[in-house]
């Protein structure tokens, strides 16, 4: 009984705990509903205040630029008279950089000013292409300045001899020339300044070059003896001048040197032809160097000769085939001289370029006449030009003109063979005959997919059916499609060129033969029929205008 007293106050004084707890729950959720009520409130008053910020933030952000702006522009107005004196007093090379930002700053000035377009800064722009210009003569006078600095006349024998390399631009000053020259290339044209600096660097390697070769090639005759000398390697020459003028360069600066070591070597030429017993082993000597070393003058050369060899756009006869059948045409006017020298070089020693012999003909002349050794020498060089040819057309992109300048080039041959070279060359004659004929069916193979919208495409039981409704709209697509690739063709193949009236016509004949035919028997078969409610949007030539256009082709001209 006492322990049910006991559990009874017990669970009295949990219930009236209980009663506490919940009063005390209640009051704090009261409290926190308060809370969250005045976080609203709270939030609904600082964001406005907050994106207030913000836009007060980016209103100063833009005031800063656009202050800094106004700030820069007004400093452009005071730029002339900041950057004169530096411009003006000329460049140190240590302080090229220095005076290359000057330059770079007035360029931004006049560039900034000009797009603004103000009245008020005409005058300032006026004064910044006036100072530009005179920094541009600076640059270009620093340059030849500093080239000719480095380009002082050598004794290239005392080099030579001693086993030493010929000495070049050192690495700082090479970089700051570089730095001149393209600075020069880029910036120039953008002021509307032609820089003549490419000019400046051939006159001044040119002269030098000349004048250190000079030395070479006096102490050459003077002595008359051997030397060894060492040989360019790829790679190794100075670069001084931006890419796009790297070729103008070279061809101007080794004129000069070219032109003197031809009169050296005529000069040489001549002595051994007056100390004819004592000096003709100098003239062997001379040989012999120059077939040793005829694949690095060869390397040397080639960009040298690069100005003559592009490719013409038209197709037409390239000028190494004319010049090469002229120079053959001359050989024969001194026949008897020409075969005399070729025998006593040998059948087939006469290709020095080869590093090693060409064992594929008998070297030996026992027995051979003087007429077969000239057949032969001129059929190596038709097939060196052959080898030259086709590696040119590769740089074509359409077939259709590799196959016309191809065509053009080996007619050319041909017809030389036939007309000039027939008693010499009559039995290679057979193989030239089969390339023009390659390269006619190579070309007329370009036009297979005009001539294809010209044949139908549905024969049923093994004869032609006459167009169904169905086929009405396949109709119209031929027509279109003709139309446009016709088109197409005519633009692009007018412009091509084939220069030998016989050819011209004959291909234009074979185009014909395949083309008027199909055309004709299409259009009659569809002409009448009820393909289109207006065939005449399809039906765009006549036989008649189609073929005046096929014999307009190949003129050269892109009208």
């Amino acid at each position: 009984m006492d322990r049910l007293d006991e559990e009874s106050a017990d669970l009295d004084f949990l219930e009236e705990n209980l009663k506490k707890t919940e009063a005390l729950t209640e009051k704090m959720t009261s409290m926190l509903n308060v809370f969250d009520d005045r976080l609203v409130r709270l939030e609904a008053s600082i964001l406005p205040i907050h994106k207030s910020t913000q836009t007060l933030t980016k209103l100063e952000d833009n005031i800063d630029k656009t202050r800094n702006g106004v700030l820069e522009i007004i400093g452009f107005f005071d730029l002339v008279e900041r950057e004169e004196m530096t411009i003006k007093k000329g460049i140190n090379e240590s302080e090229l950089e220095c005076y290359l930002n000057s330059i770079g700053k007035c360029k931004k000035a006049m560039e900034v000013l000009g797009g603004m377009r103000l009245k008020s800064s005409e005058k300032v722009i006026g004064q910044l292409k006036q100072i530009l210009k005179a920094g541009m003569l600076q640059l270009e006078e620093h340059f030849r300045l500093c080239l000719t600095n480095r380009s002082i006349t050598i004794e290239p024998l005392s080099y030579i001899t001693k086993n030493l390399d010929i000495p070049g631009i050192p690495n700082g000053p090479l970089q700051n020339l570089a730095t001149l020259s393209s600075y020069l290339a880029t910036s120039g044209p953008e002021l509307g300044y032609n820089s003549d600096f490419v000019k400046a660097y051939i006159e001044v390697r040119s002269n030098y070059l000349a004048k250190s070769l000079n030395l070479l090639a006096q102490g050459s005759i003077s002595t008359a003896e051997k030397r060894s000398t060492l040989v360019y390697e790829k790679g190794t020459s100075d670069k001084i001048l931006p890419p796009g003028s790297v070729m103008s360069g070279f061809r101007g600066a080794i004129q000069m040197p070219l032109d003197n070591y031809i009169e050296t070597g005529r000069t040489l030429n001549n002595r051994v032809k007056k100390n004819m017993q004592t000096d003709v082993f100098l003239a062997f000597d001379m040989m012999e160097s120059l077939n040793k070393n005829s694949g690095s003058f060869e390397e040397v050369f080639r960009n040298h000769r690069t100005k003559t060899t592009n490719l013409p756009n038209d197709g037409t006869v390239h000028e190494l085939t004319s010049t090469t059948l002229q120079h053959l045409k001359r050989l024969t006017d001194y026949q008897e001289t020409v075969e005399t020298m070729l025998l006593t070089l040998g059948d087939g020693n006469w290709n020095v370029s080869e590093k090693e012999p060409n064992f594929s003909r008998d070297r030996t002349v026992r027995g051979m006449s003087a007429n077969a050794i000239l057949q032969h020498y001129f059929a190596d060089v038709l097939e060196s030009l052959t080898i030259t040819l086709d590696f040119k057309a590769k740089s074509y992109k359409k077939t259709a003109l590799t196959c016309i300048f191809l065509l053009n080039n080996y007619h050319y041959v041909l017809k030389s063979i036939r007309t000039q070279f027939f008693s010499i060359l009559e039995e290679i004659g057979y193989k030239y005959e089969k390339m023009v004929k390659r390269y006619n069916d190579g070309y007329l193979d370009t036009w297979k997919p005009c001539f294809a919208n010209l044949m139908d495409s549905v024969v049923r039981g093994g004869t032609l059916k006459t167009a169904l409704s169905n086929e009405k709209g396949n109709v119209k697509e031929k027509f279109k499609n003709f139309n446009t690739e016709f088109e197409e063709m005519y633009k692009v193949h007018k412009g091509y060129a084939i220069p030998d009236l016989e050819l011209r016509s004959q291909v234009i004949k074979d185009i014909k033969m395949v083309l008027m035919p199909m055309y004709i028997r299409f259009l009659e078969k569809h002409q009448q029929s009820e393909f289109s409610k207006n065939p005449t949007k399809y039906i765009k030539y006549d036989p008649q205008t189609l073929e005046n256009l096929v014999n307009r082709l190949f003129d050269g001209s892109i009208n």
